[in-house]
């Protein structure tokens, strides 16, 4: 402290938690500790807009300032900020929050603890409009989690720990209008990416932040008319980050008119907005007319806001895909979208990873299956569009019918048309077996009449060529046609994926088809 500091004297308060559980456990991935400080910043500044009036609708801003050494973090914003009288209670107060989740974007009172985990110090400064001085509270981490270490067996209470690793005190402040709040993270100990790379986190605060949409995002315009009719709005705050001396760069989604595909870019078509039955959520998802998936992750997939800050990834809807099919999961990555949730409906779980499993959430889950279930169908629609769809392929049966009667005319005296004909209806049979991934029942019963059909022909062109007949059955071509498909598939997977992800790929194969 300087010595115009005035020590704060507080009493910490835990609300029935463990500070280790607050700490280590409580937020999955270390980044996450980010987005609750950004979550935070943004409540503070809607209620510097909607409660105090003292900012004016869009002139909110949270800044990310990263240092050019890497060594510290500040997040700051121009919201309400808190007075002198409470501050100190309320950054000591853990687990007692008084905001609401129908108001709120952060309201259990533990997200200003999530930087201790990674940081030797974490920092808040906070000042309201209209005083003279402002809050400063500091949380010495390094020394906490060393008292938190099991093989110390620390005997001290979590208030205790408290009161020896927090320092609280008041400073003068000229500036009487001002009015912010601000987190500095210094000192990092395997600290998230996002903390030492800006484009990191830029990635990262592009997804799970209430930014606004890029100004070549072609929808947004139409957007606003689904807003209007759920009364559920897309809020937004602008946010910056600033690499060391540089200007600030503004962040925004990553949503455009185009994205990388598997192969290659594809242009959106259109988009369709969903409406809750029960008025609890809506969504858009963005039309393309090629089949396949979207593998830009940062935007890849539907994912679920609340208040316009991302709800874990998009495991959420990836888990109601997989619910409704195994092979369906991978439908997840075929679209991408937004799902906004009504911040009164549902209870965001802890983590933030998803919500508490009540009967809001059940209902809600329930709407969002319908969705997927046409979502599901479309995929396949827009995949036998292609050219595995069940036309071509029937076009494909219909030409190796009139080759085989051709053969059957010259008594099968070519063996190398016979042959090659056999190799066409191989390369038919693959198709037939990757289009029947994730078909409906309907679709499904089709393709596999077509495989039928070819793979007589291919016994039938098989049986006159003496060498290469014996042992040929319909089953035995099914089978090992089946499985040749599924070794090339696994060879793709094990050449783009890491060890640990690559095993538990082949054993969801192994778990739906069997050992391979």
């Amino acid at each position: 402290m300087a010595d115009n500091d005035t020590p704060i004297a507080f009493e910490p308060f835990f609300g029935g938690f463990v500070l280790e559980t607050l700490t280590v456990g409580m937020y999955g991935e270390a980044r996450n500790a980010i987005r609750e400080y950004i979550q935070n910043g943004f409540d503070s500044v809607q209620r510097a807009i909607d409660e105090l009036k003292i900012l004016r609708d869009g002139d909110g801003l949270i800044e990310i300032e990263m240092p050019a050494d890497r060594r510290s973090l500040v997040i700051r914003d121009n919201g309400a900020g808190l007075p002198v009288k409470t501050a100190a209670a309320t950054l000591t107060r853990v687990g007692a929050s008084a905001k609401s989740h129908r108001r709120n974007a952060g309201f259990r009172g533990i997200g200003r603890l999530a930087g201790i985990v990674f940081s030797d110090t974490v920092t808040f400064t906070t000042k309201a409009q209209g005083e003279k001085e402002q809050t400063t509270v500091i949380f010495k981490a390094k020394a906490m989690r060393a008292a938190m270490t099991p093989g110390k067996g620390s005997m001290k209470s979590a208030e205790e720990l408290m009161k020896e690793c927090v320092v609280a005190f008041r400073t003068p402040h000229s500036e009487t209008r001002k009015h912010f709040f601000e987190v500095k993270l210094e000192g990092f100990t395997d600290a998230p990416d996002e903390c030492r790379s800006p484009k990191e986190m830029y990635d990262f605060v592009s997804q799970v932040a209430p930014v606004p949409y890029p100004t070549d995002f072609p929808y947004r315009a139409a957007l606003e008319a689904a807003e209007t009719a759920s009364r559920i709005p897309i809020e937004e705050v602008k946010i910056t980050i600033k690499d060391g001396d540089r200007k600030p760069v503004a962040v925004t989604k990553r949503y455009g008119p185009s994205y990388e595909f598997e192969s290659g870019t594809v242009t959106l078509s259109d988009h369709k907005v969903y409406y809750s039955p029960s008025k609890r959520w809506w969504a858009w998802v963005g039309k393309k007319e090629e089949s396949g998936a979207y593998t830009d992750p940062r935007v890849s997939g539907l994912r679920v806001r609340v208040r316009n800050i991302q709800i874990d990834g998009t495991e959420i809807v990836r888990e109601i895909f997989r619910e409704r099919a195994k092979s369906h999961i991978r439908f997840q990555d075929y679209f991408l979208g937004e799902i906004f949730v009504e911040p009164s409906a549902l209870v965001p779980n802890a983590r933030r990873d998803g919500f508490e499993e009540d009967s809001a959430w059940k209902k809600v889950k329930g709407e969002l299956a319908e969705v997927v279930k046409e979502l599901g169908r479309e995929a396949y629609k827009v995949s036998t569009e292609s050219q595995h769809s069940v036309d071509a392929l029937k076009s494909k049966l219909q030409s190796a019918k009139r080759e085989l009667k051709t053969l059957e005319r010259a008594d099968f005296a070519d063996t190398d048309k016979v042959l090659k004909l056999s190799t066409t209806v191989t390369t038919q049979l693959k198709k037939v077996a990757k289009g029947a991934l994730g078909a409906d029942m309907e679709t499904a019963a089709e393709l596999q009449a077509i495989g039928s059909e070819l793979v007589d022909i291919k016994q039938t062109a098989l049986s006159h060529v003496a060498a290469v007949s014996a042992g040929v059955d319909r089953e035995t071509v099914q089978q090992e046609t089946r499985d040749e498909f599924l070794k090339e598939v696994l060879g793709i997977l094990e050449a783009a994926l890491s060890p640990g992800c690559f095993a538990t790929a082949r054993e969801a194969l192994e778990e739906e088809y069997g050992e391979l």
